[in-house]
């Protein structure tokens, strides 16, 4: 089947596809064989390009912004236990960037390279398990890190962490009745009815420049009441292993009954696929 890039009058829709057939005319837009073209989603297997599509046009950053995380207080311990807490006990917030575009965008959040997924682990004192989790979210306004930790019997000192935001715009609603236009003076290639723009900034999978490690599948896995983190490059942490010295965290069971199985993970994940993206 050949390669074929057709717009739609009708429709203002551009796209690049390969025919799935060879069925009915090739300069009907509806026809079998121009089926990616006005029904896309049923049709991804076979796109390279179609105006349709969210290609994730960059509104704001990459920025760099600096946050200091407050030290972590030490939890209370019970007289001839350790102490911990793994959740609940200990949390907090700060706005990264402030967008105000007026609704919840997509975004991404980058720190050492990888971006940030929920419940990303920041911070992790082997020795007892100490630990600092982040977790970003968005509203129609900011972007926002909130944090929480692992706590033992000992302090987990503050950090200094730099993170890298960037918010996407929503794609734009068609407007003027261009299908498809290339100014050879300034290289500038418009499709769609100006809803895609080559001088606008999309996000990039490319090599070379800034790349930033996007995981494709899960990064978390959770085995014998334990979680393991897997981060995009394939760093792996296994919190709550020990907790003090050569103890390890486990549940006691009602009635004062003795402790129950270590909260040792004993799986083997190690991660999902990972791509490389870049801003331009």
């Amino acid at each position: 089947m050949a390669v074929v890039f057709m717009t739609d009058p009708a429709t203002g829709r551009c796209a690049l596809y390969d025919e799935p057939s060879s069925a009915g005319a090739a300069d009907n837009p509806n026809a079998a064989r121009n089926a990616p073209l006005n029904n896309p989603t049923t049709n991804l297997q076979y796109l390279y390009f179609h105006s349709d599509l969210d290609y994730m046009e960059v509104s704001h950053g990459p920025t760099n912004v600096g946050v200091g995380h407050p030290a972590v207080p030490a939890a209370a311990a019970v007289p001839g236990q350790a102490a911990v807490v793994v959740a609940g006990g200990w949390f907090n917030s700060t706005v990264l960037l402030t967008h105000n575009l007026g609704y919840v965008p997509d975004f991404f959040v980058v720190r050492n390279g990888d971006i940030v997924y929920p419940g990303t682990n920041v911070q992790y004192e082997p020795s007892d398990g100490r630990a600092r989790f982040v977790t970003v979210y968005a509203t129609a306004t900011q972007i926002v890190l909130y944090e929480w930790a692992l706590q033992t019997a000992s302090v987990l000192a503050g950090s200094n962490q730099t993170y890298t935001v960037v918010v996407f715009r929503q794609p734009p609603t068609p407007s003027g009745n261009i299908l498809l236009d290339f100014n050879p003076a300034t290289g500038i290639v418009r499709m769609g009815r100006e809803k895609f723009n080559s001088s606008r900034r999309y996000l990039q999978v490319t090599p070379g420049g800034t790349s930033y490690g996007f995981a494709m599948g899960r990064t978390i896995d959770l085995n014998n009441g334990a979680p393991r983190y897997v981060d995009p490059d394939g760093s792996v942490t296994d919190p709550l292993l020990p907790i003090v010295a050569s103890k390890v965290l486990g549940i006691n069971e009602p009635n004062d009954a003795p402790f129950g199985p270590s909260m040792r993970y004993l799986g083997s994940f190690t991660g999902s696929p990972s791509v490389l993206v870049s801003v331009p």
